[in-house]
């Protein structure tokens, strides 16, 4: 019984030892923290619990992402950019880390890097989501000329067959205060969709009144 008793007592040494080496939160709780702290917009404090997370789960892409997103609100861009290049290699089919990439190469305002991240993308994958990326980040960094190629180029591909190139055209010629294209714009958005009410309310913002009539078949479709 003593020997029993004994074997009893190591295993549960062991068993308290093995628990001891877990030191802080679990991993699980540290992404569950770490969440609550983003939403809150408590970004160093998230930064805390996502690097604990990452330390410990290096190779899962959302705990880079999340992290990333963490170091941008806390002012810290060129940590965030390693995190998300980390991500994409993790990931690479989500536009999320190239976004976020985006967005942190403007924060560092490295102009040259971003448009050689975002144009090599575009021609590389001739899709249209990347060319409407490509023109709204040059739009944001004052580049209206590369922001104006970029998103007719967009609309070019799509052949005036789905409504966000133009609505993304529309909202670039706003952004300019050049009514007359941004009214064109919408006109061929509502010839896509005529029942889209924010067009429509887009249209009467304007100063026009939307309807069947007033729509123009776009461009693109030559």
């Amino acid at each position: 019984m003593r020997v029993s008793g004994l074997a009893c007592g190591a295993v549960l040494a062991l068993t308290l030892a093995a628990g001891g080496c877990q030191n802080g939160p679990s991993i699980n709780a540290l992404g569950i923290y770490g969440d609550n702290a983003l939403a809150a917009g408590n970004y160093a404090e998230a930064v805390g619990y996502y690097e604990q997370y990452v330390d410990r789960r290096p190779l899962d892409p959302e705990g880079r992402y999340k992290l990333a997103t963490a170091y941008l609100g806390d002012n810290r861009p060129s940590m965030a950019r390693e995190q998300f290049i980390h991500g994409f290699e993790l990931r690479d089919y989500d536009d999320r880390f190239i976004e976020g990439t985006a967005d942190a190469l403007v924060e560092m305002g490295q102009q040259d890097e971003l448009f050689k991240l975002l144009r090599n993308r575009a021609q590389e994958s001739q899709s249209i989501e990347d060319y409407i990326r490509l023109g709204r980040f040059s739009a944001r960094v004052g580049d209206a000329d590369e922001a104006e190629q970029a998103l007719l180029f967009a609309a070019k591909l799509d052949q005036g067959m789905t409504i966000e190139p133009q609505l993304e055209l529309a909202e670039f010629y706003g952004s300019l205060n050049d009514d007359a294209r941004e009214l064109e714009r919408l006109r061929m958005a509502l010839f896509i969709e005529p029942d889209n009410e924010a067009v429509m309310d887009a249209i009467r913002e304007l100063g026009e009144i939307p309807g069947p009539a007033f729509a123009i078949p776009p461009a693109e479709r030559g």
